[in-house]
């Protein structure tokens, strides 16, 4: 039975923008109650780390098939299928929209063609780029560092994964913008989809183009490794090539820049952590693993109800809205001890959320964490500190934290 709306709800589309206090708000919540209708929301709000964990398993009947009925809230579905056209093409072939054997097979091609040497190929070109952003901070220390740098290191690393050439690098911000404007907010503003169908079309032009010259010319990029993927004979057709190429502007470049941005306020907050991460170069993935939990840019992934269920107690209905909030169950003090702190030392680690455990499991993690391990490693060795200048402005976006300005001061190591 749903809940009388209490003095514990919150409005997610009013939350993002006020940066940290969304994450004291989950706090709140969850330990009032970790599986929580909101009426002011009208969803149910997942926030302990055991209840985010159960949602993801695939054991519960729960769609990840949420685009376009999660659209339907704001725009009705002949509205969004004639203003949208493309977009709703497109987007529900993205491989974290679809369910049951239609996700596992494309869950293994893509992880065929996104392999770990494909990955790991890339540290020697992210190395460069990083020495190359340092370089750039050296010279003028007083930055703003979420366009100046975070977006310049996953930006040029995709497009260097896709074979494609770095001059679409400036095309990148509009793209990742008009998506998540759209997609990662509550209650997305109509001129928001509009922008989604902009840049969507825009975005299949471009690709198009790409799959054919990559078709004509193979190469040893993640393109030509999609047209080549099978699995018994199953291959992705052009619509599944698309809709993941469309996918990794959103996942593999606008998360990982505002991880930098979020990671790099949080560095520059916590001092002894900075001494850590300089100490023990060879920890880059678990401190990585750390940061990326403590600073909650995962925030929370939205799944539909397919069917009746009781859950902890709780009658759930087919079509609800549910939100699993990972940076809830990332700050879950059942699991964590004093989870408010940044501590690399952490145990447990193994079983943060960030990268959605379960069937939907993040497939491009190891690229995530090569770039954040490797730029913080750098960055610690090279630099003294980082001072705050203005803290960062936030987004509407809810499913990750993101930001669009951080000004930051880059103190040089004091020569020996």
């Amino acid at each position: 039975m749903q809940q009388a709306k209490t003095e514990h709800d919150i409005n997610l589309a009013a939350l993002p923008p006020q940066g940290d206090i969304i994450l004291q708000e989950l706090n709140r919540l969850r330990e009032h109650d970790p599986l929580y209708w909101s009426e002011t929301s009208r969803c149910w709000i997942v926030t302990g780390h055991a209840e985010v964990f159960e949602g993801f398993s695939g054991t519960l009947p729960l769609s990840s098939t949420h685009i376009p009925k999660s659209l339907y809230r704001v725009m009705p579905p002949e509205e969004l299928n004639r203003r949208l056209p493309n977009a709703m093409r497109y987007m529900p072939r993205i491989v974290t929209n679809l369910d049951g054997q239609e996700h596992t097979l494309m869950r293994k091609l893509l992880v065929k063609a996104l392999n770990r040497k494909l990955v790991e190929d890339q540290r020697p070109f992210v190395r460069q780029r990083i020495a190359e952003l340092l370089d750039g901070a050296a010279a003028r220390p007083d930055i703003e560092f979420y366009e100046s740098v975070a977006r310049m290191l996953p930006g040029a690393v995709i497009l260097k994964l896709l074979g494609m050439s770095q001059d679409y690098l400036p095309r990148l911000k509009e793209w990742a913008d008009g998506v998540t404007a759209a997609l990662t907010s509550f209650n997305p503003k109509h001129e928001w989809l509009d922008g989604l169908e902009r840049v969507v079309t825009d975005m299949i032009g471009v690709f198009s183009a790409e799959i054919e010259k990559r078709r004509q010319a193979p190469g040893p990029d993640f393109i030509t490794m999609l047209l080549h993927a099978s699995e018994g004979g199953d291959r992705l057709t052009d619509e599944d090539v698309l809709g993941t190429l469309i996918l990794v502007i959103v996942a593999g470049h606008d998360t990982t820049t505002n991880t930098l941005t979020l990671g790099a306020r949080a560095m520059a907050r916590n001092p002894s952590a900075w001494t850590y991460w300089r100490d023990h170069p060879e920890k880059q993935v678990d401190c990585a693993v750390e940061l990326m939990r403590y600073i909650a840019m995962s925030t929370t992934l939205p799944r539909i109800v397919s069917q009746d269920f009781e859950w902890h107690g709780r009658n759930l209905k087919a079509g609800d809205l549910l939100m699993l909030v990972v940076a809830g169950g990332n700050r879950d003090p059942r699991i964590y001890s004093e989870p408010e702190t940044l501590n690399f030392e952490r145990a447990h680690n193994d079983l943060a959320l960030t990268f959605g455990p379960g069937l939907h499991h993040c497939i491009g993690h190891v690229l995530a964490k090569l770039q954040v391990g490797e730029f913080f490693t750098a960055l610690v060795q090279r630099f003294d500190r980082l001072e705050i200048l203005e803290e960062p402005i936030f987004t509407p976006a809810l499913v990750f934290r993101s930001v669009s300005a951080l000004k930051l001061r880059f103190h040089p190591r004091p020569a020996l």
